[in-house]
């Protein structure tokens, strides 16, 4: 082989080696990163690496305040909130306040939640019907009320900056509007109310919960009605300090809830087996989550508060929900004791721990 021809074949070989260096580069770079954030009772550490964020990013992604806070008032979340009628209207009282609120087992997270409970108590009326609700900010921090997939007024869409100003702490605002879907004023179904100031935090920590509205054209009625409201928590186990739910590193959930409560404490949705019975999804937390029902198939009967005409209705015994997204399924089951859990497994843990996080029971007898 002559020297041209030695130089001109030595080129492909440098190129092959420099090319697995910079893979090892990659895959060095790639476990650094993984290193910054592998302790799941501390999320908070992959923050490390975020120097070059502005101040404000960095106040944003803190952990909330816990200067002060109470104990919840009670342990259950998402309970039917009373009203009372005065001339026609519908007459609520909500407020947001800073709670320790119990998850599962002896673990508490510093939360914020209306009327002290997560997720807030159920608001239930019927088509048609005019509502106020007197709203009371207790929190250490501004914020609104948006009733999601409610058809209101402009000026009680609660969204800061367009349709009224922050709420401050200490501060009132009354919503009234006339409850009916957005889009279908004579329908009903499942919507929800939640925070609209740093969703990704006060969502994040507690503020949401169920408006049901009833259809002006009578529903058919089940054996069972239940509602399941499902998030995720950011949080440090070992003191209860949460912070903002984002999917980025240091910022990843470690916690999720069905009705405030991690498994095993999510308790049991009991229904009389071969009966027809309904279930309505909400998933106010900020990650989607397939739902899978363990022993027989459901019907999606209406999807965002809105009906599912007959003829597109389908069985299925699995469905996602993104963030801020509705379902209501109808089922029987037979007989037994059977699971009905978000399909990925990170989301079945408590702080990285299984079984927990997004698992509850249907007992039919």
């Amino acid at each position: 082989m002559t020297e041209p021809q030695k130089k001109y074949n030595v080129i492909p070989g440098i190129a092959i080696a420099g090319l697995l260096l910079g893979v090892a580069a990659l895959i060095a770079a790639i476990i650094a990163v993984i290193r910054v954030g592998d302790s799941p009772s501390d999320p908070m550490t992959g923050m490390s690496g975020m120097s070059s964020m502005s101040a404000e990013a960095m106040h944003h992604m803190e952990p909330v305040p816990i200067d002060g806070i109470k104990d919840a008032p009670s342990d259950a979340g998402g309970t039917p909130l009373k009203g009372t009628m005065r001339d026609g209207v519908m007459e609520f009282t909500l407020d947001a306040r800073p709670v320790w609120w119990r998850i599962q087992g002896k673990q508490r997270l510093a939360a914020y939640a209306y009327n002290g409970i997560v997720p807030g108590p159920e608001i239930h009326v019927a088509n048609g019907q005019k509502v106020r609700i007197n709203f009371t900010n207790n929190l250490p921090v501004p914020t609104t009320v948006h009733w999601h997939g409610i058809g209101v007024p402009a000026a009680m869409d609660g969204v800061p900056g367009v349709t009224q100003k922050e709420i401050p702490p200490g501060g009132t605002f009354t919503y009234a509007f006339t409850a009916r879907p957005a889009g279908n004023p004579s329908g009903g179904g499942t919507f929800l109310y939640h925070s609209h100031v740093d969703e990704d935090v006060q969502m994040g920590v507690g503020l949401s919960g169920a408006f049901i509205i009833d259809p002006a054209t009578p529903a058919p009625r089940y054996a069972v009605e239940k509602t399941l409201v499902f998030s995720e928590w950011t949080a440090d186990a070992a003191t209860g300090r949460t912070r903002g739910v984002m999917e980025m590193e240091g910022m990843l959930p470690n916690f999720f809830t069905f009705n405030g409560k991690s498994f095993p404490d999510t308790g049991e949705i009991k229904v009389p087996a071969g009966k027809p019975v309904l279930l309505r999804l909400v998933n106010a937390g900020q990650f989607a989550h397939p739902i899978h029902l363990h022993g027989t198939a459901f019907t999606v009967i209406a999807k965002d508060g809105h009906p599912v005409p007959a003829a597109a209705q389908e069985q299925r015994d699995t469905i996602t929900l993104s963030s801020g997204e509705r379902a209501d399924v109808v089922f029987t089951e037979p007989a037994g004791k059977w699971l009905l859990h978000c399909h990925i497994g990170h989301h079945l843990t408590n702080d990285g721990a299984m079984p927990g996080g997004l698992v509850t029971m249907v007992t039919a007898r």
